[in-house]
């Protein structure tokens, strides 16, 4: 695939020749994270590079070991730096439950949180990863066929920038057997990862059934991958201006934000999309995005119609669209088949059936009566075991600011459960649901941090 025939060092040094201070490697001890590794090593000295290497505790303990063992070996030979981050048993299995993605999802999610924690630990500011010309064919065939974003069939990124972190992707143009063919040549031993093999990961299915079979019938596959991610990505880039350029257009009024929905219907359908999600911000749900959009498009100027969801109001009234953040606070109503919603402050609220964790509230759903998830408000009180309290006076015998405001849920009883634990409290449920859990049914309610959802692959 690698036409003009570069070596892995002759495409990572023109990358990080002018990067200053020391280099991070993501490390798995496979193929591609070997041959980058080394490809590294053959432009920077030994001294300036780290490898980082993640155990996600999915495997069994004996491959894990004979794993580890070799790519210590391997990052010795190299004289590199060796950093083992341990996410501990049970993390990736406990955040797919809670996120209901997957077992891929969550590892990937967990790896970057420690991949980039750990380079602000060793003071690194680029994060190398070993991504190459298959996973890009494979990741354009997953969003192809989840109806992934016009933006997001440019593939994976060969550079990203996060938390202050850049990170690089040099491998992308290279297939995976030329890694292999790299290291053979070069001596070097790296390590099988059982998991390849599993068909219950959607990767490997495609992997195994799918990109194959492709890469026999095309046999220029991976050249048109390449030109076509690019074009793609010139794709985003253009729709991003033409995003940018239709904001200028709306009017910015306080709070307030308002715009002519003649000019808006005459946008093409993706800019529409985009530019409410430009509006909206990150603390309001795709579904109440697409529930506006269809109202914008099938409004024909007579039809006065008001939406809300939480903090966001959003009023079409005599041909102009007026969209409000209100400053009250937040409350949404949570209905029976709401088992997540996005919070505004970068939190989430969750109706789980299932959960290990003890210190979660159960909560019998069937008791509630118009059940919403609000933000806290002065004078609202809580009737505990201990008798009737302010939430204020709680939040202050835990040890946090009285002022401060916290997620409550409450239905036309009152407060129901406060949940504090998100900002190092503890979460309380009402005296009066705590008798029924003997007896009834329940559910796992929380409220957690919402983890960033950008694809990093």
């Amino acid at each position: 695939m690698n036409t003009i025939e570069k070596t892995p060092p002759e495409v990572i040094k023109p990358l990080i020749d002018d990067r200053e201070g020391r280099i991070a490697v993501a490390f798995s001890g496979g193929a591609d994270s070997l041959a980058l590794l080394v490809g590294v090593c053959e432009v920077r000295g030994p001294e300036e590079i780290v490898a980082l290497y993640v155990n996600h505790r999915l495997r069994d303990e004996e491959e894990l070991e004979a794993e580890l063992s070799l790519n210590r070996k391997n990052a010795e030979r190299l004289g590199v730096t060796f950093d083992v981050l341990d996410l501990g048993s049970g993390a990736v299995e406990h955040l797919a439950k809670e996120r209901k993605k997957g077992i891929e999802e969550a590892a990937r999610t967990l790896r970057y949180q420690v991949l980039l924690r750990a380079c602000e630990e060793h003071v690194c500011s680029t994060l190398l990863t070993g991504h190459n010309a298959d996973d890009q064919l494979e990741t354009l065939l997953r969003r192809l066929f989840t109806a992934g974003s016009l933006s997001s069939l440019q593939g994976i990124r060969g550079t990203l920038k996060k938390n202050g972190i850049t990170i690089l992707r040099p491998l992308l143009s290279f297939a995976h057997e030329e890694l292999k063919a790299y290291l053979t040549e070069g001596g070097w031993m790296w390590s099988e990862d059982s998991s390849n093999e599993e068909g219950v990961y959607q990767r490997n299915l495609l992997r195994r059934r799918i990109t194959s079979d492709l890469l026999s019938i095309f046999e220029g596959a991976y050249t048109a991958l390449a030109v076509q991610t690019e074009r793609f990505g010139d794709l985003a880039d253009f729709l991003e201006s033409s995003v940018e350029k239709a904001f200028k257009d709306v009017t910015a009024c306080g709070d307030e934000l308002s715009f002519s929905l003649s000019w808006f219907q005459l946008l093409p359908s993706t800019i529409q999309e985009l530019l409410l999600f430009r509006l909206a911000g990150k603390d309001c749900s795709s579904a109440f995005i697409a529930n506006v959009h269809a109202a914008l498009k099938a409004n024909e100027h007579s039809s006065p119609n008001v939406m809300e969801s939480g903090i966001h109001r959003v009023v079409i009234h005599r041909g102009i669209v007026t969209w409000k953040r209100n400053k009250v606070p937040w409350s949404y109503a949570i209905e029976a088949t709401d088992d997540e919603i996005a919070l505004p402050g970068n939190l989430v609220f969750r109706r789980e059936e299932e959960n290990d964790d003890p210190t979660l509230l159960r909560i019998d759903s069937t008791l509630l009566e118009n059940p919403v998830i609000r933000l806290s408000r002065d004078g609202d009180e809580f009737i505990g075991e201990g008798g009737t309290a302010k939430v204020a006076k709680i939040l202050s015998n835990q040890g946090l600011v009285p002022a401060l405001r916290v997620p409550l849920l409450v239905d036309r009883s009152g407060v129901v459960a406060i949940f504090a634990r998100v900002y190092g409290g503890r979460d309380r449920l009402a005296k009066r649901f705590k008798g029924t859990l003997a007896r009834r049914l329940t559910n796992i309610y929380s409220v957690n941090r919402r983890i960033d959802d950008e694809v990093y692959e």
